[in-house]
């Protein structure tokens, strides 16, 4: 008996063991095919950036300062001419990626590789749906086109290696051929009904000509040999030499390039079917759409949109009607005059008076540049150079003197551009380790959605009293969002100079030009506001959100911190993430 119980005991064991074993192995099996899945992520999305970025020398250049560290090397040197099988290809390209994306279990993916993946799911879908209408796409406009942007970017491109300076070479003596690649896309767009308007192609024309005008004082000689008097790995005579390589390069390539633009264009003038916006176009309206839905990320339907706009400015209206209401006074007393301050000082000043509401980050270097003078009537009024995210050290800020800064829009505008707007922004993000597929995509709405939201905010960082900061605050507010409503009204509604006259003419604007400037401005650079506005509005809405749910326990610093970890992302994501947060 004793026995029997002895090996029913051992037999009991046995099975207890075999379980336990059974269920480790089991337990084993699942955490190394979780595992393996999260490698193999991760290296579906490294080599979906690494094919991105080294297709273009401009954008790998940009991103990375050491591109052999991430596993590139001998990467072709090009702009990444337009061809005309470029759409089908990108669309090939997208589709595949969303191919692979869904074959990945997203139960299975880490918190970091699961935001990743979410992000993805949805902006590829965005880009994907941008891909019917590429000949409504357009490489040049007067402020935000390629002829404009591009001498900037070479102005800037930082020579760290000899490798570097031929690699910048190279790209000058491509700059004709790559100008006549986009060319041949113009012409196609021609073809199709689809080319700007006279007087847009007048503007970019007087661009290009007085970009050249002056060829010895270009600022493509100028800032190269500046670069290289500060390098201590060349010779005199080989900074001699290269110095002589760029002048011909400048001399051969890049002039010739912007007279051939302007010949271009030229011919191509009068073949302009639509001086309006785009949904006097036959698929206008859907290709706004489809450009809102992905470079603002918002969500929402266009009547969505409509509203949210018109709910936010009919907040600022209420909060100025309601400061006016409680202090009369401000109407006679009101002044936007504060402190003259440097932009170093101001910047320095930011940096200080946030760590209240927003999270620490590294202390880093920067400098603030000022707009080449063959610019200046063209470019943006400031705007931000994002450094290589492997490079965190070298941010650079371009302010415009055409835009005639008063001493408070100084201040708000490097608010924007810096602390603890773009740059600010920037070195958070760096700083949490995201996912560098991310950088492939353009998320606007969130990125300069956080600029203007934190603008707005930096009024009562300033020597103001808070009621005329907020009054200011509020009252910028209601002008950019004029230009939202007139972005909608003039491509998705159809508003025609005459509307957005009668428009502007309700708020007290009614000089013609300023109103034709305004139109212009809007009809060349389709979604573009919307950007600022909605995603501001919807920043604005995920802290009302926030604020709504935790009541007394909500804290901004701690939103803000939210909000930047996540980084930058299409809105639907943001708010369901959001969700999370507030539950944990």
């Amino acid at each position: 008996m004793k026995s029997k119980r002895k090996k029913l005991l051992w037999a009991g064991t046995l099975l207890l063991f075999t379980l336990f074993c059974s269920l480790f192995l089991l337990h084993y099996l699942q955490k190394s095919n979780v595992q393996k899945t999260n490698e193999e992520f991760s290296k579906f999305t490294h080599e979906l950036f690494v094919n991105k970025i080294s297709a273009n020398t401009l954008t790998l250049h940009y991103t990375l300062s050491d591109p052999a560290a991430n596993g590139i090397e001998d990467a072709p040197v090009t702009f990444g001419p337009y061809l005309p099988e470029s759409a089908g290809n990108s669309a090939a390209t997208l589709e595949n990626a969303l191919e692979t994306l869904s074959s990945f279990s997203r139960q299975e993916l880490s918190e970091a590789n699961g935001l990743t993946y979410d992000i993805l799911n949805l902006q590829i879908q965005n880009e994907l749906a941008l891909t019917p209408y590429t000949l409504y796409g357009e490489y040049f406009s007067p402020t935000l086109g390629t002829q404009a942007q591009l001498p900037i970017l070479l102005a800037e491109y930082t020579f760290r290696t000899e490798e570097d300076i031929q690699d910048y070479l190279a790209l000058l003596s491509q700059l004709d051929t790559y100008y006549e690649s986009l060319m041949q896309f113009e012409q196609e767009k021609s073809q199709a009904g689809l080319f700007m308007s006279d007087e847009t192609a007048d503007a970019i024309i007087l661009q290009c000509q007085d970009f050249i005008a002056h060829p010895a004082q270009n600022l493509l000689l100028s800032t190269f040999e500046e670069r290289l008097e500060a390098l201590d790995f060349l010779s005199e005579e080989e900074k001699k030499a290269y110095v002589d390589s760029n002048r011909a390069a400048v001399f051969g390539h890049v002039f010739p390039a912007y007279e051939q633009l302007i010949d271009g264009l030229s011919k191509l003038k009068g073949t302009g079917t639509n001086p309006y916006g785009l949904s006097y176009y036959e698929q206008g309206k859907d290709y706004y759409t489809a450009l809102v839905a992905c470079t603002v990320g918002t969500g929402r339907t266009m009547e969505e949109v409509k509203a949210l706009i018109n709910e936010q400015m009919d907040s600022d209206l209420h909060t100025i009607a309601k400061i006016i209401g409680n202090h009369p006074e401000l109407l006679q007393t009101a002044s936007r005059s504060i402190e003259q301050m440097e932009p170093q000082f101001i910047l320095e000043t930011l940096e200080q008076k946030i760590q209240k509401d927003f999270p620490s980050v590294e202390h880093v270097s920067y400098e603030v540049k000022y707009v080449d003078p063959s610019l200046e009537a063209y470019l943006s009024p400031a705007f931000y150079l994002t450094p290589p995210m492997d490079r965190m050290n070298e941010h650079t800020i371009y302010i415009n003197p055409a835009g005639n800064y008063d001493s408070l829009s100084l201040f708000t505008t490097l608010a924007h551009e810096g602390y603890p707007g773009h740059l600010y922004q920037t070195i958070y993000e760096n700083s949490c380790d995201l996912d560098p597929v991310r950088n492939l995509f353009y998320f606007g709405g969130y990125i300069e959605g956080w600029a203007t939201y934190v603008e707005r905010y930096s009024y009562f960082y300033t020597t103001l009293d808070p009621d005329m900061a907020a009054l200011l605050s509020a009252n910028s507010g209601i002008s950019l969002g004029l230009y939202a409503k007139l972005d909608v009204g003039i491509h998705y509604d159809g508003w025609t100079p005459e509307d957005a006259s009668d428009f502007l003419a309700n708020y007290g604007i009614n000089n013609d030009n300023t109103v034709h400037s305004i139109y212009q401005a809007i009809v060349q650079n389709p979604g573009n506001y919307l950007k600022y506005y909605l995603g501001a509005a919807e920043i604005q809405k995920l802290k009302e959100q926030a604020n709504a749910a935790l009541s007394d326990e909500f804290v901004l610093k701690d939103f803000h911190e939210f909000l930047l970890s996540v980084g930058p992302a299409p809105f639907p994501v943001l708010e369901s993430y959001l969700k999370d947060w507030l539950t944990s």
